[in-house]
């Protein structure tokens, strides 16, 4: 049977992916920071491995293991990452630090640590979880953006380099998600469901930050881990070499709005949305 490695499985999208496979009769290695900590709602087939993409040298050191114990994955499915929230001005580097290693560097870690064993075997595929906001950019999602636009770049180059080793590449955006992680960077929702105010954190960027939590809570109409996890095996699936698959709520026509209508022109139609009138 195939086997995957799907890195970030405590909840959402990973989750949602280990049980999906592991339910089509995938062997399925997903990973955790914590393996004494089993996830709830995880399917019980899905085999743990500790994984800690903060910590250089751990994805490395679970390529070895599993080549050594099991083989190479006939998939790795990088979805584990962590987002940040707020004024670019304000990030510290400490902080733009761990982003990128978490959501860059640690998972090419990963990725390079296996190819040699993918191009021995002359297949395999990577696959990526990027963002619809690695094809534009949200205010105060600016530094997450970038990881996943660098992420995106990894992709394509991969594709090119991997390719004549029979090996695929392939780049998954998803657009709007109803998953929990956006609750662990946001403002606290109070108990009417409203988002508290970010004013008295965020300085003279408060109100333009405030609009655009409003602006992300009105999208209510969000797509399930569970039928992204779908669309994602669909694309595992893809035996052609398409690289990008736009997946969930808006990613799909807001992508192809921008490629027709062009960046600037999509710029100047989301900011006042973004931003408020007066952003």
């Amino acid at each position: 049977m195939p086997s995957i490695l799907i890195t970030g499985v405590s909840s959402g999208i990973g989750r949602a992916c280990a049980n999906r496979f592991a339910t089509a009769g995938w062997t399925v290695t997903g990973t955790v920071r914590d393996v004494s900590r089993r996830p709830e709602e995880l399917d019980e087939r899905v085999t743990l491995a500790a994984l800690d993409l903060s910590h250089p040298g751990s994805a490395s050191a679970l390529a070895a293991q599993l080549v050594a114990e099991s083989g190479c994955p006939d998939v790795v499915l990088n979805n584990a990452g962590v987002v940040q929230f707020g004024p670019v001005e304000e990030v510290t580097v400490d902080e733009l630090t761990r982003i990128y290693q978490v959501n860059l560097f640690g998972q090419l870690e990963l990725v390079r640590a296996l190819l040699p064993a993918m191009r021995e075997r002359g297949s395999g595929t990577i696959t990526n979880v990027t963002s619809l906001g690695g094809t534009m950019t949200f205010p105060f999602f600016a530094v997450y953006n970038s990881t996943k636009w660098a992420l995106e770049a990894i992709s394509e180059g991969l594709w090119h380099e991997l390719k004549p080793f029979g090996i695929r590449v392939k780049a998954i955006e998803p657009g709007f998600v109803e998953t929990a992680v956006w609750d662990k960077v946001l403002p606290e929702k109070t108990s009417s469901g409203a988002r508290t105010s970010a004013a008295s954190t965020t300085g003279a960027y408060g109100r333009y930050l405030e609009a655009m939590v409003a602006f992300e809570g009105s999208i209510a109409n969000r797509t399930s881990p569970e039928a992204v996890a779908l669309e994602i095996e669909r694309a595992i699936g893809d035996n052609s070499d398409r690289l990008r698959y736009p997946v969930a709520a808006y990613a799909r026509p807001i992508v192809t709005a921008r490629r027709l209508l062009g960046a600037q022109t999509t710029m100047r139609f989301f900011h006042p949305r973004w931003m408020g009138p007066t952003g």
